[in-house]
């Protein structure tokens, strides 16, 4: 795919654009962000960062365990705001798992994780395994046979069920409503939720989607990043339960021996704060949303069959080969469309096909022509096969996977 000019590639812009890039030369419409709120380019979240490095410099090079610059407390303040909850900061959701989980997770627990949660989170479950606690791969969002296994368990101290709030590349929801009604009826049952693709676009404050359906309860914890609608980086890992709180932000080992997140950083999360906690959020979550159904709406009037029309800011085309998918998203990128294509292990495999995203510096008209472009090259590619892909059918460890 490199050779293709369809991965790491390095854009040939002086200057950022939401909408659009440079690649190979040629102008194309950018349908791979995931700064679904277009903050990373907003003025007051330049200008912070900017004030921060006037401030701060560009690093403070301490472990935050030791020192570190006010901006933190300044950041802390505004995100329990927004989640009405206590809150860890760390530098990015990945280390955010790698900080929370082994502090969270003792020994004689259980874990259970969703086939297709986020890699970041995969990848912090080794961790556990290598300390001797029990992982199992689940089916995808399947109840019955969590709870099923909930109450087979007779030995385990704690069950912790992991997750994402929005899949990070079939762009389906977790069944969160259901996941509240089993940790009501099972005390054991502990529910660790990576929302990332979730947070901003949706929910009071931007608080999330997952959290704006079904609330906090103290024995879940939710963590999301900064680095797609909040335009920044880092992570933060939340709860109402303060024990929890406390004993990650003590304990967690990245966020101990992890270096800091860097001023400017630190300014930038400080001003999206801002707009997520004054009336403008709102506004922009209409707006979004506003782009989000007119996908739904087009895919469904054409006979698109994506992953999921769960009303989130992402989707997944699957079309199995992926010389398809390497066909597909070639030509996409040829008349102006930058999606991006995903094959095996990024996706199960046989399930290889193209994500694509919207944001709100992608105007209505741009994202309802480029849905005409994709069905119109699909049919010219490959005739009037159905594609079809069932999320919840597949049941292998290796689900999607994604940044």
């Amino acid at each position: 795919m490199r050779e293709a000019g369809l991965s790491r590639q390095l854009i040939g812009d002086e200057q950022f654009r939401g909408d659009s890039m440079t690649l190979r030369g040629d102008r194309v419409l950018n349908f791979g962000l995931c700064s679904y709120l277009g903050l990373g380019d907003d003025p007051r979240v330049k200008v912070a960062a900017k004030e921060a490095v006037d401030k701060y410099g560009a690093s403070y090079s301490s472990s935050i365990a030791y020192t570190a610059v006010p901006l933190y407390g300044e950041l802390r303040e505004r995100m329990q705001s927004i989640f009405g909850a206590g809150v860890v900061i760390t530098g990015t959701t990945t280390l955010g798992h790698l900080t929370a989980l082994p502090v969270l997770v003792m020994p004689g627990d259980r874990v259970l994780v969703d086939a297709q949660t986020h890699s970041s989170v995969m990848t912090a479950t080794q961790m556990l395994q290598a300390g001797g606690v029990s992982v199992t791969p689940m089916a995808h969002n399947d109840i019955n046979l969590l709870e099923s296994v909930i109450a087979d368990d007779s030995e385990s101290r704690r069950i912790w069920y992991m997750t994402d709030g929005v899949f990070s590349m079939g762009g389906d929801t977790s069944p969160a409503e259901d996941l509240m009604n089993l940790i009501d009826r099972h005390e054991r049952l502990h529910l660790y939720v990576d929302d990332a693709h979730g947070f901003g676009w949706a929910g009071e404050h931007g608080r999330g989607q997952y959290l704006e359906r079904v609330g906090w309860h103290d024995r879940v914890v939710v963590i999301v990043g900064l680095a797609k609608s909040f335009g920044s980086v880092g992570g933060v890992v939340a709860s109402t339960n303060a024990e929890f709180v406390e004993d990650i932000e003590l304990c967690g080992p990245a966020l101990t021996f992890g270096g800091p997140i860097p001023p400017p950083n630190l300014g930038a999360s400080i001003a999206s704060a801002d707009i997520f906690l004054s009336p403008e959020i709102t506004e922009k979550q209409q707006h979004l949303m506003e782009r989000m159904r007119l996908v739904n709406k087009l895919a469904g009037e054409m006979g698109l069959e994506l992953a999921s029309l769960d009303e989130t800011p992402l989707w997944f085309l699957d079309v199995g080969d992926v010389k398809d998918m390497m066909r597909l998203t070639s030509a996409m990128r040829d008349k102006g469309y930058f999606l991006n294509g995903a094959g095996f292990p990024v996706v199960p495999y046989g399930h290889a096909g193209l994500r694509f995203t919207v944001t709100l510096d992608l105007s209505l008209a741009q994202v309802e022509d480029m849905l005409v472009c994709l069905n119109d090259t699909r049919l010219e590619l490959f005739g009037e096969t159905e594609i079809v892909v069932d999320v919840d059918s597949v049941e292998e460890p290796s689900g999607f996977r994604d940044n």
